[in-house]
């Protein structure tokens, strides 16, 4: 107790430099405090981008945003705490989740801007076409209303243009199958794609040059609550459904678009279940490969860590695996890791730091996954990206409702790619187990 008393009140001080605008980093900085597992926040002055707040064991900061130029701002976190070690401590924490919401937002706004600029230039191409029909459509009235010989000279003039342009698109068509080997580009990448409506992607591709294109409706929809009548779920190009933008096809490539649908008709509802359950058998049999045994979720159920599936890479058959969730290692190692087992499964203990809303969609979300028990903050920042509920690939006896911050859970998940911008280790959800 003698010790206790001889501690003082220091005086903490560390500042983070942000490329953001100062408006943008406070909101993130609210956003994270509101819905943090770590910190709660206490007060907040929207005006001075000041906020007040308290770690899990009660050390008290405050996070003051001053703007530097219109695109850059400094983040600055002070502690009067007696106790200085554990202070600084939770500092470092909070540059370290900050830092990780920052990058998520970033990637975001990203998609939005791309998102945002296709659809300007889908409006001015209609804009300018309606204004080529009204000026066509003038010039015609007022060649209907001339003499005949005007009408006669139109005409050759008409024909020799018309004979003009055959001959330079055909020679242009000629010298770009033979630049391209008759190949043409895809519209937009495969994830792109997921979540538009189906007639729309028809219609892109239609236009893109693509002649040989299925759609398939899934009949999936009880509620459409998760998903629209119509919303695409994958499109595939020549068997394939991982493709980037402007990637080249032949033109009769085979492409089949797959979209969320309603059952066709109620009266043939019994062959609808027949369907649906030989399509969730395939499901299963499916998951089978890239999941645990049934018999080891259920031995997972009594234990307090799932034993380690063999064929996955875990911090017990792995010393680089187990060094990166230490958390010492830099982020080129973490990289460096990424890309030597790029397709490979991890396996590892962790918990949900943050659930964002991507793209302001109200079904897909974004995960932050730290691994280790809620509070933790350890090794790098483990990210799902554009999922939902069914995609988490949720087992064992008490799978929750939903899936928020602050669930400690098992992961087994594929190592997708590490982004050293925003510091996110991408993964994709293969099976999760809450603990």
């Amino acid at each position: 107790m003698g010790r206790e008393d001889e501690l003082q009140p220091s005086n903490i001080n560390q500042t983070m430099q942000l490329t953001l605008p100062v408006d943008h980093a406070y909101d993130v900085l609210k956003n994270m405090l509101s819905c943090s597992a770590m910190f709660m926040m206490r007060r907040w002055d929207d005006e001075k981008r000041s906020i007040s707040f308290s770690s899990f064991d009660d050390i008290d900061l405050v996070a003051v945003i001053h703007e530097k130029s219109e695109s850059e701002c400094e983040v600055r976190v002070t502690s009067d705490s007696r106790d200085a070690n554990r202070a600084v401590r939770r500092i470092g924490d909070f540059f370290r989740d900050y830092q990780a919401q920052v990058g998520m937002t970033s990637v975001q706004l990203d998609h939005e801007r791309r998102t945002a600029s296709r659809r300007a230039d889908a409006r001015k191409e209609t804009k300018h076409g309606s204004g080529s029909v009204a000026v066509a459509s003038e010039l015609a009235q007022r060649v209907s209303n001339a003499p005949l010989t005007t009408k006669i000279l139109v005409g050759f003039v008409v024909l020799f243009i018309v004979i003009g342009l055959i001959c330079g698109i055909t020679s242009c068509g000629a010298s770009s199958k033979a630049a391209n080997d008759g190949k043409i580009a895809i519209p937009e990448s495969s994830s792109e794609f997921e979540g538009e409506n189906y007639k729309d992607v028809v219609t892109r591709l239609e236009s893109a040059g693509f002649t040989n294109i299925e759609t398939e409706g899934l009949g999936d929809l009880i509620t459409g609550f998760f998903h629209k009548d119509g919303d695409v779920k994958t499109v595939s190009v020549n068997g394939s459904t991982s493709y980037s933008s402007n990637q080249k096809f032949r033109p009769d490539v085979r492409v089949v678009i797959r979209y969320h649908s309603y059952s066709t008709s109620s009266s043939s509802s019994e062959n609808e279940d027949d369907s649906t359950s030989s399509e969730e058998s395939k499901a299963e049999t499916d998951d089978a490969e890239n999941e645990p045994s049934s018999s080891s979720n259920s031995s997972e159920g009594k234990s307090e860590s799932p034993q380690t599936d063999e064929g996955n890479i875990s911090m017990q058959n792995n010393q680089e695996f187990a060094q990166i969730l230490a958390g010492g290692d830099s982020g080129q190692a973490i990289e460096s890791f990424a890309n030597k087992y790029q397709g490979r499964n991890i396996e590892f203990d962790g918990y949900t730091a943050s659930v964002l809303p991507h793209d302001s969609n109200k079904t897909r979300f974004d995960y932050l996954i730290l691994a280790g028990n809620v509070g933790g903050t350890y090794g790098p920042n483990f990210h799902f990206s554009d999922v939902n509920y069914y995609d988490l690939h949720l087992t064992g006896d008490n799978v929750p409702s939903s899936f928020t911050e602050g669930l400690n859970i098992h992961v087994i998940a594929e190592i997708e790619s590490y982004d050293s911008a925003s510091g996110l280790f991408e993964l994709k959800p293969v099976s999760i187990t809450m603990r």
